[in-house]
């Protein structure tokens, strides 16, 4: 139980990094924001939405847990999808965070 706490820990702060960079960089992050459809809104709210920041910081934990722990993937779930639609509703782009450069291309 130790390792998967100290793991948490790490990628705990690679998400504050992510975080204090996209406070670094606004104009940057601030590039992709969608707002949320209805099946994916927090029922909180009116209206909801995801940024590129929350999808790293969700993408980074699962990979990183996914590589100290394989087979814990299965287990790991996010509240943002990782796809982004244009305003004309098409052309998906999807955030992932790749073991290689390479497979990322």
């Amino acid at each position: 139980m130790s390792d998967i706490l100290r793991e948490l820990l790490c990628v705990s702060e690679k998400a504050a990094n992510i975080a204090r960079a996209c406070r670094q960089q606004e104009a940057l992050f601030q590039l992709l924001i969608e707002e949320k459809k209805e099946g994916e809104k927090n029922k909180k709210f009116a209206v909801d939405f995801k940024t590129l920041a929350d999808v790293l910081v969700q993408e980074v934990i699962k990979q990183n847990m996914e590589n100290k722990f394989p087979g814990l993937e299965k287990n790991i779930f996010g509240e943002e999808s990782n796809e982004f639609t244009n305003d004309w509703g098409n052309l998906p782009l999807w955030t992932s965070v790749c073991h290689h450069f390479n497979w990322c291309l």
